[in-house]
């Protein structure tokens, strides 16, 4: 049954909230409402068919008594009329909100509706915090042509606050965020009848003004002639932090080490379990790849040491570079790196250590799709013969063997890890067995085959 009551304020006040949410008439304007929630919430709307409509409209009004009865009629009677002319009132509040919509709300919008990597996430955040700061709260609309090149201009001269010094790439980056959250931003917020609020992206005044930097990409490696430097430098600090029982530093020390002997990336190594990683057969698997594809590699000889030594301070939570923290391993290793580089007569980053072995790799000849996949590259879509070639661990023993000797050779490391006494393999592959071998080793076995001759 219909509750119908002409509404004052000393009727809507006795009004007692019941079990389930109950509605309201008023007589004194047909179509306006009032429901009271359990929780005791008064809530004014319009219930009213609009024309041209199958069922009837709810519109929000507001709540009792913060909006007085006059108000809620009066604001009723303009929802009746919009009803009336066949507009929506509703639709039109949310073509309203869409039109100034923040750049939070379509970033934390965007983000939600990719399936973006938790490093890719944090670096956009990170864009935002330190770049964007003036923006953020307030409508994405504001960020104009004029705006975005201003912006632009202000990250490359480093004229935002907190910037020491001015940066052309990341400028460029915002820029391309920015870009992204505009063209997901055209099609996700509409205007009232579906109209483009954002069917313009102000980006592109920088393409019109060819004001992109388009910084190259970093081609900094180490050197051969500087191998020996940077082993030297890096196994006498681990030794050091031993020794002053620094298991931080020296487990940072271990997976740069290991960066360097298999062009590894940052986050590869960070993440990498004890569960894919197999001693005896020589093998581990990265289930965390840049790419989303996961690889498989073989362990040579070197790293097998290595990895010897890592696993007497193994834990449970089962990381490789596990170290005393929430995490459970490395997670920012810059102060160690920091250390590192201060001793060297050059400067290295880990990505540089990835360039370095893929330099080594190339020097040798391997072939451009054994070194992709030992790099994990994806391959391209056109090409059909990549497609059709399987490399397993044991297809990459070798040439990931030789990149190691290589390396190792040249900075002349001499073997200090400690190291519990390695099996003799198994398998019956002569291949995998020479690969095995240490360098010196395979230059002994070679002497021996001659002089036997």
């Amino acid at each position: 049954m219909k509750n119908s009551l002409r509404f004052t304020v000393k009727e809507l006040t006795a009004l007692e909230p019941k079990e389930k949410r109950i509605r309201y008439h008023d007589t004194g304007v047909d179509g306006l409402i009032l429901e009271v929630y359990p929780s005791g919430t008064k809530s004014f709307r319009v219930y009213k068919r609009a024309k041209g409509a199958k069922s009837p409209s709810q519109v929000t009004l507001g709540t009792f008594p913060s909006l007085t009865i006059d108000q809620a009629r009066t604001k009723a009677r303009e929802a009746i009329n919009e009803l009336a002319m066949g507009i929506n009132p509703n639709e039109r509040a949310k073509a309203e909100q869409n039109e100034y919509v923040s750049l939070q709300t379509v970033f934390d919008d965007y983000v939600r509706s990719k399936s973006l990597r938790d490093t890719t996430v944090k670096g956009y955040q990170q864009a935002l915090k330190c770049y964007f700061t003036n923006y953020l709260n307030k409508p994405l609309i504001n960020l104009t042509e004029e705006a975005v090149k201003k912006l632009h201009t202000d990250i490359s001269d480093g004229r935002i606050e907190g910037m020491r010094d001015g940066s052309q790439a990341q400028a460029d980056l915002c820029m391309r965020i920015l870009r992204a959250l505009f063209n997901f931003a055209k099609y996700e917020y509409r205007g009232f009848n579906n109209q483009m609020i954002f069917a313009e992206n102000p980006v592109k005044i920088l393409s019109h003004q060819r004001s992109w930097h388009n910084v190259e990409r970093r081609r900094t490696y180490i050197r051969t002639r500087q191998l020996k430097e940077f082993f030297d430098v890096l196994h006498s600090k681990r030794e050091r932090y031993l020794i002053e029982k620094n298991d931080f530093a020296a487990t940072v020390c271990d997976m740069v080490e290991m960066a360097s002997l298999t062009g590894l990336r940052r986050n590869e190594l960070l993440t990498l379990e004890w569960k894919f990683v197999d001693l005896t057969a020589k093998t581990f698997y990265v289930s965390k790849t840049k790419n989303g594809v996961p690889l498989e590699l073989p362990i040579s000889s070197y790293l097998h040491r290595l990895l010897h030594h890592r696993i007497d301070q193994k834990d449970d939570r089962g990381f490789v570079f596990n170290v005393d923290n929430v995490q459970g391993r490395i997670v920012d290793p810059r102060k160690v790196l920091d250390s590192i580089n201060d001793e060297l007569s050059f400067r290295f980053t880990l990505h540089d250590l990835r360039r370095t072995y893929t330099t080594v790799a190339e020097s040798l000849s391997l072939g451009t799709y054994t070194i992709k996949r030992l790099l994990n590259h994806k391959s391209r879509r056109d090409d059909v013969t990549e497609g059709y070639t399987i490399l397993t661990p044991e297809e990459l023993r070798i040439p990931a063997q030789r990149i190691e000797d290589y390396i190792l050779e040249t900075a002349e490391v001499l073997v200090k890890l400690d190291e519990k006494p390695e099996k003799q393999p198994s398998d019956n592959s002569l291949d995998m067995f020479i690969g095995g071998l240490k360098m010196e080793e395979k230059k002994k076995l070679m002497k021996m085959l001659m002089d036997s001759f």
